[in-house]
């Protein structure tokens, strides 16, 4: 691929971005117009340890989130799972399997849950009524393929279910991602369209999907013991994010992590709450991954997962 084509797509995304953050407030105007908002939030401890910038640097079965481009680095059947201790009560878990075949691609199946646990219901008047057990449920199907060593494809096909006591509502929505590795230097370079599909009826209105594009490059150093990884970030109903992230691998069994994700808008629940860390560990064929994840007043949030190849 011609490098001033990389290069000039960097620069278009970037300038076409710009009016969204020179225009940032406090608040976004399309903030809290979206269905289906669990969508936006991350699974992996890996990428959530690296501030969530790992649009160019996913290479597990996580990348159907980040980049599904990224499931083509995937040498055998692999296996992920992740839970997140939310704040208030609400835990999110991820599941997913992915199996590479030779001359046709990967191809990938995983679920994303996400349970509020038990709320009291209760009628307009604020009598109680029954106890109801609110989720959002995401069903995926993954694909992607590789051109030559250095540029690779992928897509997601997602089923949507949302449901709020006897209220239910469902959709469809999918993911385009793209990865380019430069073979000449450890450099990569991804982008995702994430979450794209019709709106979704809610009784008695329709909302659009929290649409969301994801630019970023990841460089290796010290014989890619060392990472460095950036990403821009622009949704359709928030303002434009940077993110930064690092990770240093030590003797290919323990790795560090850390990373920072700024909104140009301000981080709605202060500066701190972009920041980010966590630690893995390789043990044969498995991997262990811990992050933890500031939300300000809200606490501290955590996610552990679990890479095993088979």
């Amino acid at each position: 691929m011609n490098r001033h084509f990389i290069y000039s797509f960097i620069a278009i995304f970037i300038l076409i971005s710009i009016p969204a953050a020179a225009d940032s407030s406090d608040i976004h105007q399309n903030a809290g117009t979206r269905a289906m908002t669990f969508l936006k939030i991350g699974v992996g401890a890996e990428a959530m340890g690296m501030g969530e910038s790992q649009v160019a640097a996913t290479d597990d079965l996580y990348a159907s989130y980040w980049n599904p481009a990224g499931l083509t680095k995937l040498q055998k059947p692999q296996l992920a799972l992740m839970h997140n201790e939310w704040f208030a009560g609400i835990n999110h878990e991820f599941v997913g399997f992915a199996l590479p075949i030779e001359s046709v691609g990967t191809i990938g199946v995983s679920s994303s849950f996400l349970s509020f646990g038990e709320l009291q219901g209760r009628d307009r008047e604020g009598n109680e009524t029954s106890i109801f057990r609110p989720y959002d449920l995401a069903l995926i199907l993954s694909y992607a393929r590789s051109f030559g060593s250095a540029l690779a494809f992928g897509t997601n096909a997602k089923f949507l279910r949302e449901q709020i006591a006897d209220e239910s509502g469902t959709g469809i929505a999918f993911d385009f991602g793209a990865l380019y590795t430069f073979q000449e230097m450890p450099l990569a370079i991804g982008f995702n369209a994430q979450h794209l599909g019709p709106r979704v009826q809610f009784i008695e209105e329709a909302f659009g999907l929290p649409v969301t594009f994801r630019l970023g490059v990841a460089y290796k150093l010290w014989n890619d013991a060392f990472m460095l990884t950036t990403d821009i970030i622009r949704p359709s109903d928030n303002h434009i994010a940077a993110a930064v992230g690092a990770e240093y691998t030590i003797g290919n069994i323990l790795h560090l992590r850390t990373g920072y994700k700024y909104q140009l808008g301000g981080n709605d629940l202060g500066a701190i709450s972009g920041l980010a860390g966590g630690f893995g560990l390789t043990l044969l064929r498995f991997q262990l991954d811990y992050a933890l994840v500031p939300f300000g007043v809200l606490g501290l949030t955590h996610r552990f997962s679990l890479v095993a190849n088979f």
